[in-house]
């Protein structure tokens, strides 16, 4: 095309691209006496000058004002002008576009192609680019790295409160890959007592040595029906089922308990997650075989949302004290100035979904005290699984949130309530599935999961499935029919749907919590905050 339109010009208009030296000089060297015509001197122009033409200003702008007005609207039909109504403002208006849209005014001109080899070669002298990292953290999330890092020094254990949602498990990968980093052999193991979480840090550490590694590295799954052999084990990454470890401590095989004897020599860090269980006796047990100072040589850190056992009304429970001790009283938490909590400034920026609690009321007179004679048992469970306003309530609220478009977990009073709540949103047209530890095998459960994660079921219904482990950032709709008194399991319950946007979650979630009229049963909203004045440092 630019030869094409260098053809169209005249003879001095085509020399003044061109130094009156060189022409002579060509001149001499080709024998050309009578110089050369006007076809020769445009490909020779076309062919030395067309990177000027592009990247020069001074070139480009005449190359466009000395275009014929036929020439000009081929090139420029965006201009909308024909050929007549071609004036000196408009040259001036496709100069000053062409200036600053260079890659389509060289397509134009059929050098895409010159263009791009031009910005490729000048790619590799840059002096500045910004580089998006592919496993980064967020200014809060280094921050806990770096004080977890510098604890340890110190101290050989911390426990990590962050929130639910905002990232406990990626903070947790940054620091463990850092401890792996080390030039001599480093072996980390991971511990959870539930298979979702210990599939969720297999698949994360995969994903985070990927990118932070600076080795090959191997990553061990000890948990479900894992068959994998402890032997030989001195360094990497393990992710252990609790229960699978405790059946192997326990175990009367002899290679067993050498093969588990080994282990404790070589592993040199420990991360619990789900922390706040960390004092049951058999968890405490087991982590204790591997931090013991006086034999082993492994660091803690605990990982929870809700860094305490116990809610009181009083202040902090004996048991909230024994965590805290179990600790070493070092717990890192989120601080924003600015902000009296941590969860405002998760929402604001996008962290952590806007929760709006809504209660979910209901005529519970049909509910007798012999049905709740248990104080919050069996029995009290089965009534109000049983009881007819109350699954309306729970249907028409499901039906609503269905309407438009949500994404919604439930969590049931029993396994058959859970499984009759899944029937009923079905009869009504809903996609919903149940999950249990009853019904479920593992890969039933599984496959439920994944049906959930990718759109094919709008309702998940579960019964002591879905309270930690499970990350489905879609999620904007939780509906709490089983009451509660764990304040732990009920922040857990309603995190499920609190992702916030910059996590691949929502703007704002709704928490339907049902309210059940039961001594026994008092529904809490509180802060994450309630457990920090356990965890204050003694001076003495």
């Amino acid at each position: 095309m630019l030869n094409e339109i260098l053809e169209n010009f005249s003879e001095d208009e085509l020399l003044s691209f061109v130094s009156k030296a060189s022409v002579e000089f060509s001149k001499d060297v080709a024998s050309e006496q009578d110089g050369f015509s006007k076809n020769q001197l445009a490909k020779m122009i076309s062919c030395t000058k067309e990177v000027d033409f592009l990247f020069s200003d001074k070139l480009r702008s005449r190359l466009i004002d000395r275009m014929k007005a036929e020439t000009f609207t081929t090139i420029f039909p965006e201009l909308g002008e024909d050929v007549k109504g071609v004036r000196v403002e408009h040259y001036d208006r496709a100069i000053n576009w062409a200036k600053e849209n260079l890659p389509q005014f060289a397509k134009k001109l059929g050098l895409l192609e010159v263009y791009t080899d031009a910005i490729g070669t000048s790619k590799l002298i840059e002096s500045i680019s910004r580089i998006e990292p592919r496993y980064s953290l967020y200014p809060y999330q280094r921050k806990i790295s770096r004080e977890v890092v510098d604890c340890l020094q110190k101290e050989k254990r911390v426990l990590i409160h962050l929130p639910t949602g905002s990232g406990k498990t990626r903070t947790a990968m940054n620091i463990a890959s850092e401890h792996l980093r080390a030039p001599e052999k480093k072996l980390v193991l991971w511990l959870a007592d539930r298979e979702e979480l210990c599939q969720q840090a297999f698949s994360e550490f995969k994903v985070a040595w990927e990118v932070l590694g600076d080795k090959d590295l191997t990553l061990y799954g000890f948990y479900s029906s894992s068959g994998q052999s402890l032997g030989g084990i001195d360094s990497g990454f393990i992710v252990g089922g609790l229960h699978t470890f405790l059946a192997l401590k326990d175990s009367d095989s002899r290679k067993l308990q050498l093969l588990y004897q080994e282990l404790r020599k070589s592993v040199t860090l420990v991360i619990f997650d789900e922390a706040h269980k960390a004092i049951a006796p058999k968890f405490s047990g087991l982590i204790n075989d591997f931090i013991d100072p006086e034999y082993f040589k492994a660091d803690l850190i605990g990982l929870t949302a809700t860094p305490g056992r116990k809610y009181s009304p009083e202040g902090g429970s004996d048991e909230d004290r024994s965590l805290a001790k179990y600790f070493s009283n070092n717990k890192v938490s989120m601080s924003v100035p600015g902000y009296t909590s941590p969860i405002d400034y998760l929402v604001e920026n996008g962290y952590l979904a806007k929760a709006n609690f809504k209660p979910l009321t209901y005529d519970y007179s049909g509910i007798t005290a012999h049905e709740l004679k248990d104080a919050g048992g069996t029995e009290t469970m089965k009534a109000l699984a049983r009881n007819v306003e109350r699954n309306r309530q729970i249907l028409d609220t499901v039906i609503r949130e269905c309407e438009k478009e949500a994404k919604v977990i439930i969590f049931s009073c029993t396994v058959e309530h859970a499984v009759n709540l899944a029937t009923l949103l079905a009869c009504k047209g809903i996609k919903a599935a149940s999950v249990d530890s009853k019904n479920d095998s593992p890969e039933s459960r599984r496959a439920k999961i994944r049906q959930y994660k990718s759109g094919k079921l709008k309702v998940l219904v579960n019964f002591n499935v879905l309270t930690a482990g499970f990350d489905a950032p879609m999620t904007n709709v939780v509906v709490i029919a089983k009451p509660m008194k764990s304040l732990v399991q009920y922040l857990q319950m309603a995190g499920r749907a609190m992702r916030g946007t910059k996590n691949g979650g929502n703007k704002e979630c709704n928490i339907y919590t049902v309210m059940d009229d039961i001594p026994e049963f008092q529904n809490i909203h509180i802060a994450s905050e309630y457990w920090n004045k356990m965890w204050v440092k003694n001076e003495e």
